[in-house]
C-alpha cells in the first residue's frame, strides 16, 4: 500500500500518552472516538500507551479493523522481558474492547490488536532484528473446525535497533536515523528526505524537530538538573526538581517520567500535588 493510503486507514487521530492500561481506566470515556489511553490497578502507579491508535485494513468485502499501540524502550534490559509486557498491554487491548467494540455473549466481534515495541540500543549481538509473537493453533488429538480469525486476535512485534550495526534493509536504516542519538536534526531531515523520499515539509518536518528538540532537551536538562541539585540536597530532592521539569513540559509520559528516574506511579502522584 502506498503511504497515501495508509493514512486514510488511519482512524482519528493517535492517541498519544493519554490512556491508561491498567483495568478500571481503560475505558474511562462513555464511548471510545479512536480508542481510549489510561489505567490504574490499587496499590499500582497509573501506565499509559506511548501511542495507540485504530487502523482498517481493506478487504475484499468489508474493512476490518485492527487496534494497534506503539510503545518505544531506550533499554532492552529494563529489569523485566519487554516481551511479557507486550502481552500484557496486548491482553489489556482485548480485555478494554468489552462494552465498546463487542458486548457479551458476541465475542466474535474482538477486534484484532497489535502491540508494536521498538526497542533503541539493542546489543550488539541482536544488531537489527523483529520478531513477531502471535497465537497460533496447533492440533495435539484429532482435529477440532474452526478459523484462525476466531483466535487470531493479537499480535506482538518486536523491533530491536541498532544504529551501529548496519543491516541491508530500507525499514532499519530508516529508523535508526529517525532514532539516532548521534545525527543532528538536519542531517536526520536530509537523509530522510533524500534516500527515503519523505517530504520534510512543514508537517512531518516540524514533527521531526520537536522528536528531537523535546529528546535533548529531557535529557540534557534532566542530568543537569540532577548533577547541580543532587550536589546541593541529595538524591530525593533531586529526583524531585527532575520531575518537576518534565513534567512542566507538559508533553512526557508520566511512564517515560517514572522510568527515567525510577519512581513509582504512588510516588509521582506525590510530587504532582506538591506542584
Amino acid at each position: 500500500m502506498s503511504v497515501d493510503d495508509i493514512y486514510k486507514c488511519i482512524e482519528q487521530e493517535p492517541e498519544i500518552s493519554t490512556i491508561y492500561v491498567d483495568p478500571g481506566r481503560t475505558n474511562t470515556k462513555d464511548k471510545i472516538i479512536g480508542i481510549n489511553t489510561e489505567d490504574k490497578v490499587q496499590n499500582e502507579g497509573s501506565v499509559t500507551y506511548d501511542i495507540r491508535f485504530e487502523a482498517y485494513v481493506p478487504g475484499e468485502n468489508e474493512r476490518i479493523k485492527l487496534i494497534i499501540n506503539i510503545e518505544s524502550q531506550k533499554d532492552f534490559y529494563p529489569g523485566y522481558p519487554i516481551i511479557s509486557r507486550g502481552i500484557y498491554y496486548g491482553a489489556r487491548m482485548v480485555s478494554a474492547q468489552n462494552g465498546v467494540e463487542f458486548r457479551e455473549p458476541d465475542y466474535g466481534d474482538i477486534k484484532k490488536v497489535y502491540s508494536i515495541w521498538i526497542c533503541m540500543g539493542a546489543p550488539k549481538y541482536i544488531g537489527n532484528a523483529l520478531s513477531i509473537y502471535e497465537i497460533h493453533k496447533t492440533d495435539v488429538i484429532g482435529k477440532i473446525p474452526d478459523i484462525s480469525e476466531d483466535y487470531d486476535k493479537m499480535c506482538i512485534v518486536m523491533i530491536c535497533l541498532n544504529e551501529k550495526s548496519r543491516v541491508k534493509n530500507a525499514f532499519f536504516n530508516m529508523m535508526n536515523t529517525l532514532l539516532s542519538a548521534t545525527l543532528d536534526v538536519r542531517t536526520k531531515k536530509q537523509i530522510l528526505q533524500d534516500e527515503y523520499e519523505i517530504p520534510m515539509n512543514d508537517g512531518l518536518g516540524k514533527e521531526v524537530d520537536l522528536m528531537c528538540n523535546l529528546s535533548e532537551y529531557v535529557w540534557e536538562r534532566g542530568v543537569e538538573a540532577g548533577i547541580q541539585t543532587g550536589i546541593q540536597t541529595g538524591r530525593e530532592e533531586t529526583i524531585r526538581t527532575i520531575v518537576k521539569k518534565l513534567l512542566g513540559i507538559g508533553s512526557v509520559s508520566d511512564e517515560i517520567i517514572m522510568e527515567a528516574v525510577g519512581i513509582t506511579g504512588d510516588e509521582l502522584e506525590k510530587i504532582r500535588v506538591q506542584m
